[in-house]
Order: structure tokens, then C-alpha cells, then sequence
């Protein structure tokens, strides 16, 4: 494979193409994505005797754009030395720096002033004249400083002007080369790779190939991909640098630079990049055997150990198979994705089980709870900005003008006076919990105003957005913690709306966790300000969808002990079981269930003497598992996995895992 090669563009979906780039093989993310601030928009704006401008409102702004859907793929592709460079606007901020601030030594953000940005006829507020930056990197990362006068994270042009910008297709958010170039030079070096998934036209494109860095972009868009095509063969065709133009772009994956898998599907991940065409019309599929079985359905639900992130690892060494077994199915990550004639899956959680079967039946009860919850998730939105009241009054507590005593006792009166519309959020359904609720909202409003006035005599004055996001997560905890109330009733007969409970918290927990008290009681905390705009809709239409119907339509659900579930169903020759079981640790209780060092060796006796399937187990990797099925006619891999968050201190953060088969 010729390595000397200048670009890569990609027509497709990239959050499906990213999985497919090695790890730590990206010099530099520089991106753009969507910022969701068309729906805050008032439209483009009109001027007298001229046409409107633009006033960078798209319709792919207004799709849910999730920075966390995001963060943990970027981590991954990018090398240990790498930069990540991130367009945002004030919404997305807070929630890309929740997701990535503690994965990298360092985290700022450069400002982009417009020199000459649209204007506000009637001077009712500030320009829309900045635009951010979020930076990442860590230690030993590559910077290309010359002096003090070039480090401000200030950089100032036009926004970009014609000739440069495109009038076919139009892309409200071009950026100007030259801003771009400035990055590219601080954050690489020549030869560098830049990434781009959300490439739009191919500005960074552009100004990497005059940089004599070298290009990857993805775009979903055909129009904006084939702008981008013509602009970057435009300045390869007149380019007389040393670098040919050729047909076959670099194999990322090669010996000398292979990054560490360990022994787990090193052929596979070196064939990703071989493409025959250094543009390409459509991403190449994995394989033949890959594509035949897949689905590309997505998990239903977030899952302790849930394995979405490893379908790189398991769909590549899968067996020929004609029916599919998963004892411990979890968020069914592997099961949803996977092609089979037939699927038997289990669990031992009777919640998880009752929630699968609501969904594989279409429970019309179980849709309209959950619905009702995810409208009252609205309304509590629609409820504080309509109420003002609120920033004004922390504002009156911040500036030292009120008391903590007065702050409590102004909180008071404003939920007692508004508390027909608090109580108007929830559906009649919740009338007997009301009072627990109104109280919620008063207690998380004085212990959110009171957490803030100390994190600013730490860290200085906080911003009004962060001001308005805490606030409206303190309403937002207040309604979680009902819901939380609910599913805690043990009075609570209603087993359907329970279902609907359950799915709402493992969705809005903080960070998908479900943890219980010695009583037996959820207690796991409000996600926080990212999962304020966190909306079930989409998930809900998901679950009604035709191919998700039919997925199940071959599925046979089990709630049973795991070496029951098997020992009944009978797994033969020409069959497949994936296990994902609880791991050998101190901590092994997901959802009030223990799964201990006895029913380790239940299961590796079962798997080693008893079945007749081909069948591949992945786990963490420890003394004792590892004991377990060190025998011959096993295949024991290893590959390395990072969690996003580590929860009280009971896992590491990075482990090793094993993938353990019987073929």
C-alpha cells in the first residue's frame, strides 16, 4: 500500500464511519458539528429594498445533535498527541465540557470574532459576533508557538465572504480558510492527518491540503459532499507541491504502526481504510460476512457494561450460526445488532424483561406512560422560561442584595404562588404524589441557588447561561426525584407504569447508573445540566418502528437464572451464544441481583463440558477468570476498554478484557 497519499472523502454517516478508524491514528479532530440553535431562531432576517440574510438556521440543526454521543469515539481515534478542536455555541458548550473535560489534562476554548457579522436592525441586543472554540489536548501534544503575541485564544476575520463562500449549494455555516489554517498550524504539523465528520462544503479540506497535511472528511450530505469534492480536486489539480495526487489512500493500519488491540482483530481493523477510490461516493462495507450479519439496529436501553462500543471486536470474530442465544442480554447492544433466524434471549432482572416484552408486544399502556413522562419533561421547560423571577432572584442573592434567609423565603412564596402551574406539569396520573413534588421543587431550587453562590466565591461569577442551565436543573432534578419517588413506592401495583418508570431513569440517571440503598431503594442522582434537553421522543418512535418489530417477531424472551434459561432452550451444533455476564469484582450487584464467584464457575462448567454451541464470552479480565477457561481448545484474546465514569470508585477506569471462544 502506497502510504503517501493527501486525502480521504467519505459520503456517509460518520457516526457510523468513525468506529471504523483505528485507534489513536488522528493528528487532529477539527470539526464543526450542528449546534441545535435553529429552533431559538427567529429566521432569517429582512432589510429593506434587499434580500434577507441568512441567518445560519438549516434543517439539519433542528435533528437532536448529543455531544456524549460523540466524546467517547473522538477520545479513541485521536493519538496520544493529538489536538481536538471543536466549533460550538453557548448551548453545547457546558455539555462538551461535561463529557470531556476530565478525560484530558487540558480543556480551554478560542473565540471567533466576526468582523462583520448580521446585523440587528432594531439594536434590541448584542451581534451574534462570537463564535467558540472548545479546545482539547494533553501532555506533550503538538504546538506550534512562536511568541507571546500568537497564543491568545482570540482570532478575528470576516465571516466568510464571497468569492470564497458558496452560492450552490449554500452552506450557512462556511467557515473562512483562513481561521482554519491558523488552527491547523498551531495544533499540526505537516504530513499531520486532520479529521473532519462533519466536513459540510470541505473548508478544512481545503486549507489542510494547503497546509500539506493530510485530509479525512465525512459528510451525510450528497450536495455539500460534492461541493467539497470539486473544491478539493480544484486545489489538488492546481497544486505543484511534491505530493502526487493518487488513487488509494494511506492504510491506516499498518505493521509499523498498528495501535494497540492486542491480539483482538488486528485484520480487521487493518482492512478499513483500504479503499480502492481517495473519494468515494458511499463507505465500503466492513465485509461481506460483517454486512450479512448486522442489522444496524441499536440497543434498547443504556446498560451497566453494556457492549456498543465492542461490536468492533465481536461482529469480526462471530461464527456461521442459524439461531442466536444471549443469556445475560442487558441493553441488548449485541442481540439488537446481530442477524439471526431466531433469537432466544435472557435476563435474570424481571424489570429489564417486563420492559422487553412491553416493547416486542407494543403495549399501548406502557407507550402512553412513558410519553406523558416525556411531555412533562417539556412542560417543565416551557414552565421556567416563562418564569424570568427565578434568574432575577438568584441574580438579587448573588450580588449579595437578598439574604440566604430572604433567598429561601422568596423560593417559598414563588412555588406557593405558582403552584397550580408546578402541579400542571405532571399528568392527573401522578395526583397522588403532588405535594411530594412541590416541595421537590422548592428544596432543589434553595439547595441549587445556595451550591451556586459557593461555586462563584470559588471560581468567580458564573455566566447567565450557567445560570439559567443550573437553575433549570434544579426544576428538572425536582421532577426526576418524583418520578424516582414513584418507582421507589413499594405500594405501586401498577406493573406497566412501572415499566414506564424504569426506562425514564435509566435514561436521565447520572450517567445511565442503577445503584439501590441497602433498602432496596433506586438512588442514584439527576444526570445534570447535559441531560436537560435529553427528550425519550425519538427512543419511543424507535421502539414502534417496523424493523425493530420484526427483530423481535423472531424472538422468544426469557426471564430466568442463566443456566436454566440455557439447559431449557438446548443450544445445538448450529447455534451461537454471546455472554456478557456480571464481572468477577467486589462490586457485582446490577439491579438488586448478585451474580458471585459460584455462579462464575456454574457458568464455565456449563460452557466448557455441557454445550454443544459455538459460544464467545467477553469479560474483564482477572486471575480467576482467566483460571476459569485457561484450557486447551479455548481462544483467549485481550483488548483494553475505558469507561466513561467510574462510579463510588468501583471500577477502574481502564481495565483489559477478555474475549473467550470455544472455535
Amino acid at each position: 500500500m502506497n502510504n503517501d497519499w493527501r486525502k480521504c472523502l467519505l459520503l456517509g454517516d460518520s457516526k457510523d464511519i468513525i468506529k471504523r478508524i483505528p485507534d489513536n491514528s488522528i493528528d487532529l479532530i477539527l470539526t464543526d458539528p450542528p449546534y441545535n440553535i435553529g429552533k431559538h431562531s427567529t429566521g432569517n432576517i429582512p432589510l429593506p429594498g434587499r434580500s434577507a440574510i441568512n441567518n445560519d438556521v438549516a434543517d439539519w440543526d433542528l435533528v437532536a445533535f448529543n455531544p456524549e454521543e460523540w466524546a467517547e469515539e473522538f477520545i479513541r481515534i485521536l493519538k496520544p498527541t493529538g489536538n481536538l478542536f471543536i466549533f460550538t455555541s453557548y448551548n453545547q458548550l457546558g455539555k462538551w465540557y461535561d463529557c470531556l473535560d476530565h478525560r484530558f489534562d487540558t480543556t480551554n476554548f478560542m473565540i471567533w470574532h466576526k468582523t462583520n457579522p448580521a446585523p440587528k436592525i432594531f439594536k434590541a441586543g448584542f451581534l451574534n459576533s462570537c463564535e467558540m472554540i472548545f479546545t482539547c489536548w494533553n501532555r506533550g501534544h503538538i504546538w506550534n508557538f512562536i511568541s507571546q503575541a500568537e497564543m491568545h485564544n482570540f482570532i478575528e476575520s470576516p465571516i466568510c465572504m464571497r468569492p470564497e463562500r458558496l452560492s450552490t449549494p449554500k452552506h450557512p455555516t462556511q467557515k473562512p480558510v483562513s481561521i482554519l489554517k491558523k488552527m491547523i498550524e498551531i495544533a499540526s504539523n505537516p504530513d499531520d492527518i486532520i479529521f473532519d465528520p462533519f466536513m459540510g462544503v470541505g473548508s478544512t479540506g481545503v486549507a489542510s491540503l494547503e497546509l500539506n497535511r493530510k485530509f479525512i472528511g465525512v459528510e451525510i450530505n450528497s450536495e455539500y459532499f460534492t461541493a467539497a469534492k470539486h473544491r478539493i480536486e480544484t486545489l489538488l489539480s492546481n497544486d505543484n507541491s511534491h505530493h502526487p495526487i493518487i488513487n488509494t489512500p494511506y492504510n491506516m493500519v499498518n505493521d509499523a504502526q498498528q495501535p494497540h488491540v492486542s491480539d483482538v482483530s488486528v485484520p480487521y481493523l487493518a482492512s478499513l481504510f483500504d479503499f480502492r477510490d481517495s473519494i468515494t461516493q458511499e463507505i465500503i462495507p466492513l465485509s461481506s460476512a460483517s454486512q450479512e450479519q448486522t442489522t444496524g439496529l441499536q440497543p434498547l436501553i443504556k446498560w451497566p457494561g453494556g457492549k456498543e462500543k465492542e461490536l468492533k471486536f465481536i461482529i469480526p470474530n462471530l461464527p456461521e450460526f442459524k439461531r442466536y442465544f444471549e443469556p445475560f442480554v442487558g441493553g441488548g447492544s449485541v442481540f439488537m445488532a446481530i442477524r439471526a433466524e431466531e433469537y432466544f434471549i435472557n435476563d435474570f432482572s424481571e424489570e429489564l424483561i417486563a420492559l422487553y416484552d412491553n416493547i416486542s408486544t407494543g403495549n399501548d399502556a406502557f407507550f402512553h406512560y412513558a410519553e406523558v413522562i416525556d411531555l412533562s419533561w417539556e412542560k417543565m421547560e416551557e414552565f421556567y422560561h416563562s418564569r424570568p423571577l427565578l434568574n432575577e432572584l438568584y441574580i438579587q442573592y448573588q450580588e449579595d442584595k437578598i439574604t440566604l434567609d430572604e433567598l429561601k423565603h422568596c423560593i417559598k412564596q414563588f412555588c406557593t404562588l405558582h403552584r397550580d402551574d408546578i402541579i400542571a406539569v405532571v399528568n392527573s396520573v401522578f395526583n397522588n404524589n403532588l405535594s411530594f413534588f412541590c416541595t421537590e421543587v422548592e428544596k432543589n431550587l434553595t439547595r441549587k441557588m445556595t451550591r451556586m453562590k459557593v461555586i462563584e466565591k470559588e471560581k468567580g461569577t458564573l455566566p447567565l447561561n450557567d445560570i439559567s442551565d443550573n437553575i433549570e436543573t434544579a426544576l428538572k432534578s425536582a421532577l426526576y426525584m418524583l418520578y424516582r419517588h414513584l418507582y421507589n413506592d413499594k405500594s405501586n401495583k401498577n406493573l406497566v407504569l412501572r415499566s414506564a418508570l424504569f426506562y425514564f431513569l435509566r435514561n436521565y440517571a447520572y450517567s445511565g447508573m442503577f445503584r439501590y440503598s441497602r433498602k432496596g431503594d433506586f438512588n442514584v442522582p439527576y444526570g445534570g445540566i447535559a441531560y436537560n434537553s435529553k427528550l425519550m421522543r425519538r427512543k419511543l418512535e424507535y421502539f414502534k418502528s417496523l424493523p425493530l418489530l420484526e427483530h423481535f417477531a423472531n424472538a422468544h424472551i426469557f426471564n430466568q437464572d442463566f443456566e436454566s434459561f440455557l439447559r431449557q432452550t438446548a443450544p445445538t451444533e448450529d447455534d451461537f451464544i454471546f455472554l456478557d455476564p456480571p464481572y468477577d469484582s467486589e462490586f457485582s450487584t446490577y439491579a438488586q441481583h448478585s451474580f458471585t464467584r459460584e455462579d462464575h464457575i456454574r457458568l464455565a462448567n456449563y460452557l466448557l463440558h455441557d454445550c454443544k454451541a459455538k459460544w464467545m464470552l467477553i469479560i474483564k479480565n482477572t486471575d480467576f477468570i482467566y483460571s476459569l477457561y485457561d484450557e486447551i481448545g479455548i481462544n483467549i484474546q485481550s483488548f483494553d476498554k475505558e469507561y466513561n465514569v467510574s462510579f463510588m470508585n468501583r471500577n477502574n477506569r481502564k481495565v483489559t478484557h477478555l474475549l473467550i471462544r470455544n472455535y
